[in-house]
C-alpha cells in the first residue's frame, strides 16, 4: 500500500498509509501478541507473565524486522510470545485456544477499524474535507491489513497460528513428521509466498472476510455507501 501511495503522488494517500502502518505496528501487532500471552496465562501457563508479555506496551512486543516489513509490504510480525504448553490445564485444546487468540484479535481490530472508517463517512460536519478523507483512509487501510494478517495467521499450515488446530486433530505420527521437517516446510511455504503461489487464494479469502466486515460495519448507518467501499478501492 505504501508503494502504491508513493506512486500515486497523492500526499493524502501517503499520509494515510503511514499513519495506518504506525497504528498497526504500535497497536495491532502488540495486541496480537498480548492476546496470545493473556490466553496462555488464563490457561495456566505463567511463562508469558515471567517474560513480560502481559502488557500492551508496544516496546515489549515489537520486532524490528517485522515492523519494517509491515510498513514496506503490509505483512509482518511481532516479537513471538513465549509459551509452554506443558503448563496448560488441557494441553491439546488450550494450545489451539492460545494460538487462535492472536489472529482473532487481528480480525477484531479489522472490524473495529472498518467501523470507525464507516463512522467518518457519516459525519456531516467534516464530510468532503481532507480531515474526513484522512480519517477514513487511515482506518480503512488499518482494517484491510489487520484482516489480511488475521486471515494469513489462521491458515492451517506450519509457521502460522492456525496450524495448531490442524495439529490437534492429526495423528501423532503425522505431527512428528511435520516437526521433524519443519525447517524445510517453512522454506517451501516462504518460497510459495515469494513467488505468489499463495497470493490468489489468500487475497480472495481476505477480500471475502473484509467485504463481510465492511457490510457489518455499515449496518448501523443503513448500508454500504458504494463510493466509500475500501475493499473495492484497495483490491479493485
Amino acid at each position: 500500500m505504501l508503494i502504491n501511495a508513493l506512486r500515486s503522488g497523492s500526499s493524502l494517500a501517503i499520509i494515510s498509509v503511514i499513519i495506518a502502518d504506525l497504528f498497526l505496528v504500535f497497536v495491532a501487532l502488540p495486541i496480537h501478541e498480548w492476546a496470545h500471552a493473556i490466553a496462555a496465562y488464563k490457561c495456566g501457563d505463567n511463562t508469558p507473565k515471567l517474560a513480560g508479555g502481559l502488557t500492551l506496551n508496544p516496546l515489549a512486543h515489537i520486532d524490528v524486522l517485522g515492523a519494517i516489513l509491515i510498513v514496506l509490504t503490509g505483512f509482518g510480525w511481532g516479537k513471538p510470545t513465549p509459551v509452554n504448553p506443558n503448563n496448560f490445564k488441557h494441553p491439546k485444546w488450550d494450545n489451539v485456544l492460545v494460538s487462535l487468540a492472536g489472529p482473532m484479535s487481528n480480525l477484531l481490530m479489522g472490524w473495529l477499524s472498518f467501523f470507525l472508517s464507516a463512522c467518518f463517512t457519516h459525519i456531516s460536519s467534516i464530510y468532503g474535507t481532507n480531515l474526513q478523507m484522512i480519517l477514513y483512509y487511515v482506518f480503512a487501510y488499518a482494517g484491510i491489513i489487520s484482516i489480511f494478517l488475521g486471515v494469513v495467521n489462521l491458515l492451517p499450515i506450519p509457521m502460522f497460528d492456525g496450524f495448531a488446530l490442524l495439529e490437534a486433530v492429526l495423528p501423532e505420527n503425522a505431527n512428528h513428521w511435520i516437526r521433524t521437517h519443519s525447517g524445510v516446510l517453512s522454506i517451501i511455504i516462504f518460497v510459495l509466498f515469494i513467488v505468489g503461489a499463495l497470493s490468489y487464494p489468500i487475497s480472495w479469502l481476505s477480500q471475502f472476510v473484509a467485504r463481510f466486515f465492511w457490510w457489518i460495519s455499515n449496518l448501523p448507518f443503513g448500508g454500504v455507501v458504494a463510493i466509500y467501499d475500501p475493499v473495492s478501492l484497495m483490491y479493485g
